[in-house]
């Protein structure tokens, strides 16, 4: 089953897990607004908890993982749901309090602790609160927010499924009266602790590979390292990558994890070799590795450019931006790929140009260097950006080459616009974003 399909079969499967709450909960005794709005605020509520149970399920690499080896396009899924869907959620006090008269505010608001019934309404409040202000900062902030904030916030997600679960006995009118619908909310409580068990894969390193670092050198006065790893003596290695794909690096026990792309494997030894750019808190303790340091390797993950078999003559076209070049790196480097090759890299200057002058080496007049800030061009090099009249420049016909994107989103859609304007389908235009 292709990944494609795989994906297909998930988002039926989203669809489907709504079901069960439909046909368990009772349906309103009478067509009065008391009654309808109890039920759909029982129906909402438990469709809220599915849906909050499968982001939870698809945000987790360690489990997505046993299914998919693209993982980027499961976490639109993920993150569709958490923007489109979890608003849903709020809807649930609303109609609690309009089906039992009470105002809002009693119900997603005022604390209080007097009664049991209580307790676990405010349990229910700290779900809804959490929840909000983790939507607001994923539906409206994402772009203000820098990564790392955003990330810590979304932890936050960890503490309201459980309240979320907890706040239902003994309070949710149907659950205390009718057996299946307990049985459903205890299924719903197993499925959470499955999924934190699963997790568990990734805490303890259950599901990487340690690595040593064999190479790790600094290779311009911008920031870009090069770092060569080798399977650490006695530790499974990973699976061989394919051309364009990508391993999660996580430098200690209770580090985070981040993904780079593979510019170079050594199918004798093992080796993996990454590029990266110094650009936050991560790289900066990652570029302090250390030869004969381990860390921990996932992976490798993606498809990006798995459409691109060797003895396909398609030609094709890659349109990088500062250290997305490296996804390239391996395919344009081969000896076996024969196909017609152009590379666009944009980069600032020739300074943070990555890697440019070995691939200048073998694609020679194919390779254009786009600099916003050198002044004074030289051979196949450009100053501005990446634009459909600068393509048009060297692409005698741009509709017939296939086109790979990768760098900052900015970049990527001003690619996209670009290629439309030059008449390219958007069928043969790819693009790269790693599953964070």
């Amino acid at each position: 089953m292709t990944e494609q399909h795989k994906r297909h079969v998930v988002v039926g499967t989203i669809a489907m897990s709504l079901i069960p709450s439909v046909l368990i909960l009772e349906p309103p005794s009478a067509p009065t607004l008391k009654h309808v709005a109890l039920y759909l605020s029982a129906l909402i509520g438990y469709w809220g908890i599915v849906l909050m149970l499968w982001m939870y399920l698809l945000g987790t690499k360690s489990v997505t993982a046993l299914i998919f080896r693209d993982l980027a396009p499961v976490l639109r899924v993920h993150k569709w749901l958490g923007i489109y869907a979890i608003p849903m959620i709020f809807l649930h006090p609303l109609l609690v309090g309009l089906s039992y008269g009470a105002n809002l505010l009693t119900f997603s608001i005022l604390p209080s602790i007097a009664t049991q019934y209580d307790r676990h309404v405010l349990l229910g409040q700290i779900a809804l609160w959490l929840l909000v202000i983790i939507w607001v900062s994923s539906a409206i902030l994402r772009s203000k927010l820098a990564f790392r904030p955003w990330k810590y916030i979304h932890y936050l997600a960890y503490v309201s499924i459980p309240f979320a679960l907890l706040h239902v006995p003994d309070l949710g009118s149907q659950s205390t009266t009718h057996v299946f619908v307990r049985g459903y909310l205890f299924v719903l409580m197993l499925t959470f602790f499955a999924i934190c068990i699963l997790r568990l894969r990734s805490i303890l390193n259950l599901d990487k590979s340690t690595y040593t670092v064999a190479r790790h050198i600094q290779i311009t006065k911008a920031g870009d390292y090069v770092l060569i790893a080798r399977p650490a003596d006695g530790s499974r290695p990973l699976r061989a990558p394919r051309r364009g794909q990508y391993v999660y690096i996580k430098l200690g026990f209770l580090s985070e994890d981040h993904p780079f792309s593979v510019t170079q494997y050594d199918e004798d030894t093992g080796q993996l070799t990454l590029a990266y750019r110094l650009a936050g808190m991560y790289t900066k303790e990652l570029a302090k590795l250390q030869v004969g340091q381990s860390v921990h390797l996932s992976g490798p993950y993606g498809s990006f450019t798995d459409d691109l078999a060797e003895t396909d003559t398609t030609p094709v076209v890659y349109l990088a931006g500062g250290i997305g070049i490296t996804p390239f790196v391996d395919r344009v480097m081969s000896e076996n790929d024969i196909r017609e090759q152009w590379l666009f890299a944009a980069n600032r200057s020739r300074e943070t140009a990555v890697l440019l002058p070995q691939l200048k080496k073998e694609l020679g007049d194919r390779c254009v260097a786009i600099y916003s800030a050198e002044q004074v061009p030289a051979a196949n090099e450009e100053h501005g950006y990446i634009t459909s009249t600068l393509l048009g420049k060297y692409l005698s016909d741009p509709t017939k080459y296939r086109y790979y994107l990768c760098g900052p989103p900015p970049m990527m859609q001003a690619c996209r616009e670009a290629l439309a304007e030059l008449g390219v389908p958007p069928s043969q235009v790819r693009s790269e974003t790693f599953g964070w």
